[in-house]
C-alpha cells in the first residue's frame, strides 16, 4: 500500500505539471511546490457488495471532491457516475489499466478547470471495488488563481486567496452534500 501511494503521488505530480503547461503557467513546479509535504495525502479502498435493490442505494452520495486532485481506479464493474450539464447522470465506463482523474474545488483556477459533481452506485449482481488517492496541499499553502488567468473584464478574480487549512475547516463544518460549494462561497468575491 505504501508503494502504491508513492506511485500515485508521482503520477499526481506529473498531472500537476501537465495542468500547469496546459494553463500556460510558466513558473516551474507551480502546483507541485505545495505538495512536498505529504500531510494531507491519503487513499481509500471502497468495497461495494452486490445489492438486490441498487436503485434504492447510492453508496457514496452526491458530492464534488474538496481535495486538489483525486486519482481513482475502478474495477470493471464500474459504478461511478457524473452529473452532466443537463442534470442527467452518466456512468463512467471503466477502461482497463486506466485512472479517472477528478479536479478538486481548490484547483478550479477561476473557472478554467471544473470540479465535477459525482456519485458512486452499487450493482445488483456483482461486488465492486474502487481505490481513490486524494492529494491536498500542505495546510499553510495559499490557494489562489495564477495572475495571468485573471482579466478584469472577461475573467475577473472569483475568490480571495485562502489556505487549505481554512478551506478544510469550513468543509468539516458544513454538510457533505454541496458542502464544498458552501465552503468555497465563503471566499467568493461578490460583484
Amino acid at each position: 500500500m505504501i508503494e502504491y501511494m508513492k506511485e500515485m503521488d508521482k503520477l499526481g505530480m506529473v498531472i500537476f505539471e501537465i495542468l500547469a503547461h496546459v494553463l500556460g503557467i510558466e513558473e516551474e513546479h507551480f502546483f507541485n511546490k505545495n505538495f512536498e509535504e505529504k500531510e494531507a495525502a491519503y487513499f481509500r479502498i471502497s468495497r461495494y457488495p452486490p445489492c438486490p435493490l441498487p436503485e434504492k442505494i447510492v453508496e457514496i452520495g452526491i458530492h464534488s471532491d474538496s481535495q486538489t486532485l483525486t486519482i481513482l481506479h475502478q474495477d470493471q464493474v464500474g459504478g461511478l457516475q457524473v452529473l452532466k450539464d443537463d442534470k442527467q447522470w452518466a456512468g463512467v465506463r471503466p477502461i482497463p489499466n486506466s485512472f479517472v482523474i477528478n479536479i478538486g474545488g481548490n484547483l478550479e483556477t477561476n473557472g478554467r478547470l471544473k470540479s465535477v459533481i459525482h456519485r458512486a452506485v452499487v450493482n445488483k449482481e456483482k461486488q465492486r471495488l474502487s481505490i481513490a488517492y486524494f492529494m491536498s496541499p500542505t495546510s499553510n499553502a495559499t490557494i489562489e488563481c495564477p495572475p495571468h488567468l485573471i482579466h478584469p473584464i472577461s475573467n475577473p478574480r472569483k475568490y480571495v486567496p485562502f489556505t487549505w487549512a481554512e478551506l478544510r475547516h469550513l468543509l468539516l463544518t458544513t454538510r457533505r452534500v454541496r458542502g464544498e460549494a458552501v465552503a468555497l462561497s465563503k471566499f467568493c468575491i461578490s460583484n
